[in-house]
């Protein structure tokens, strides 16, 4: 029973991903990745804010809605800003702030960059503009994923009632756009992560490389900030700890938390390719060193 298990796909995946979260140091990476983004986040809401400041949608929904993505605690933090930020509706801070994130966002992007080669063992030698233009460009790929996804789901309810009104299909309103309105969000999700994990390492890959970490990626980070934001709501009290900065600090635990999870899909593409291919892996070997009952 026992040789029939560790013979199985599920324990070959696991047993290489657990020696390769340690050798690849994805905890460091991940909090690497962390910095560049809390430094790109509010230039982003900044950014967004004031992007929406100049369309009819209604900038009350999406303070209403922060709740529902962040913790309480972070959504105070995160209103606060917003609010500051819709006192002066510039045009100036709205290229600001997409400058200002896309710089900090894009130095992210690149750590995960080095992360990714990292989990299949290759070193990076794309001279520097091609580099940084791919680092670019997915950081455009993933900003535009965000504000599609993030409008989706705020402020589906208005679009879709809008749209189904022009063709007389209420009726069918809540079936079909309860479905879209979140089925879309993930369907980009999935295309972006994949996109992401194809183009960014310095290997060529193929889509059927990189689906397990892709399905990974969007539904585990989903899930887990569902349940890290039930679980700040519910029983951890950040404010207890940090005082005033309890919101800040919930907010940097989750950035790392998908980061993390980023990282780890990464290394599962890396682990599908090597079990498909069945190509010599040196780590495999070492990590059958390391633990001689296997």
């Amino acid at each position: 029973m026992a040789q029939k298990l560790r013979s199985s796909i599920l324990f070959k995946y696991i047993e290489q991903l657990t020696f390769r979260y340690k050798d690849d140091d994805i905890p460091s990476m991940s909090a690497q990745i962390t910095y560049y983004l809390i430094l790109a986040l509010f230039p982003f809401l900044l950014f967004l804010i004031n992007l929406i400041s100049f369309t009819p949608l209604s900038h009350e929904i999406l303070i209403a809605n922060f709740n529902a993505f962040l913790p309480i605690e972070t959504g105070i933090l995160v209103k606060g800003v917003v609010v500051q930020t819709l006192k002066s509706k510039s045009t100036t801070l709205l290229i600001l702030g997409m400058l200002g994130s896309l710089w900090a966002a894009s130095k992210g992007i690149s750590a995960i960059i080095k992360g990714l080669n990292k989990a299949y063992d290759i070193k990076e030698n794309r001279n520097f503009i091609k580099l940084n233009s791919i680092a670019l460009i997915s950081t455009i790929g993933v900003t535009i994923m965000i504000i599609f996804s993030f409008i989706m789901i705020v402020f589906g309810q208005p679009i879709g009632t809008y749209i189904f009104g022009l063709v007389g299909a209420t009726a069918l309103f809540n079936i079909i756009w309860s479905f879209l309105r979140y089925g879309i969000p993930i369907s980009i999700m999935l295309i972006t992560f994949s996109l992401i994990y194809i183009y960014t390492p310095n290997r060529k890959l193929k889509f059927n490389n990189v689906i397990v970490g892709t399905i990974f990626t969007t539904f585990g980070w989903i899930t887990t900030s569902v349940l890290f934001s039930f679980y700040v709501n519910n029983f951890a009290n950040y404010e207890k700890v940090y005082g005033s900065l309890g919101g800040f600090i919930a907010l940097i635990s989750w950035l790392y938390i998908s980061t993390l999870i980023i990282l780890i899909g990464g290394e599962l593409n890396s682990i599908n390719s090597y079990l498909k291919n069945k190509v010599k892996d040196k780590k495999y070997d070492s990590f059958k060193l390391k633990i001689p009952f296997l």
